[in-house]
């Protein structure tokens, strides 16, 4: 998903005015930049649209400043409750509530969607190196244990070449479950079908791969492949497991093994929230057997997007 910041932001100044994301008929109102962002569909109802909207708006503000998130959320009206049924009564009670006057209100409202615009325009955008169109998974199996001492995650990859793209491929895999801060050791090591070229750390955490593959794909060509990612000391645990994809993936399969005496109280799966913070919508509930693993299969994912499982503070023994 390739998107103008240009083109979203003037989508978003669009959707401010009037009752923002509360406006009847929201769809009417929804730019094609936006639609792309947050996923909107044709045949969506507007009720759809608009819970699409707001949580796709919340989610990504997460990476705003904390003062730009707190008057983006209130424009653009994302909040049911929100105090103001117009664009010129929620300025007001922003400039109330912050003490500062309209005008100020206003460009740190321009500020924020500019802001907002470059930040998902980023993310959504092309993975890493470009050749987004060139190939795309069809399948990614990760199996994320818990009940060793180094948490690690066995992935097996089935891409295909939509196009000729030589011996080389890019990913980024996720640490599994393990430390998150500074400190923490992150570890990608060949598992079959595959060398290890090069690596690059992203900001999110994540690893960002360079991967030889044994010979060269032409177009329609299948190729499976394997990679064992762990983590090692520093920083606490993360209580989630979640795959953002780079480019299109046609079907994700995550088990997460849990240890016998610490079995979460409740795990949720995330299916396709916004990347950002912790504007995951996680929905219904997902069992842990008798082995202790919980299962969760997703299809048709939408690049920018996460998806996986997140749970609660275990129980003790469960």
């Amino acid at each position: 998903m390739d998107i103008s910041p240009a083109e979203l932001a003037a989508d978003l100044r669009r959707l401010r005015r009037g009752r923002g994301a509360q406006a009847p008929r929201l769809a009417d109102e929804v730019g094609p930049a936006l639609r792309a962002l947050c996923g909107v569909r044709d045949t969506d109802s507007h009720a759809v649209v608009r819970e699409k909207v707001r949580v796709t708006l919340r989610g990504w503000s997460e990476a705003l400043p904390v003062d730009l998130r707190a008057v983006f959320v209130v424009a653009l009206a994302l909040d049911v409750d929100v105090e103001g049924k117009f664009l010129g009564d929620r300025e007001r009670s922003l400039a109330v509530g912050l003490h500062r006057d309209v005008r100020t209100i206003r460009r740190r409202v321009e500020e924020a969607i500019d802001l907002f615009a470059e930040n998902a325009a980023a993310r959504a955008g092309p993975p890493p190196g470009g050749d987004a169109d060139h190939w795309h998974v069809e399948r990614l199996e990760a199996l994320v244990r818990l009940d060793v001492p180094e948490p690690e995650c066995v992935e097996r990859w089935t891409i295909v070449a939509a196009r000729d793209i030589g011996d080389h491929v890019r990913v980024a895999v996720s640490p599994p479950c393990g430390p998150t801060g500074d400190g923490a050791r992150v570890r990608a090591v060949p598992f079959f079908g595959v060398e290890v070229a090069g690596e690059q750390r992203l900001p999110d955490g994540r690893l960002l791969l360079d991967l030889r593959l044994p010979r060269a794909l032409r177009a329609g060509q299948r190729h499976e492949c394997g990679l064992v990612v762990t983590t090692a000391a520093g920083g606490g645990a993360r209580s989630h497991h979640l795959y953002r994809p780079e480019r299109r993936c046609e079907t994700f399969e995550l088990t997460v093994r849990f240890p016998a005496a610490h079995v979460p109280a409740a795990i949720s799966p995330v299916r396709g929230s916004p990347a950002a913070g912790d504007g995951w919508a996680a929905e219904g509930e997902v069992v842990v057997d008798a082995v202790h693993e919980a299962h969760a299969a997703f299809e048709d994912l939408r690049s920018g997007n996460v998806y996986g499982i997140r749970w609660r503070p275990e129980v003790p023994g469960g």
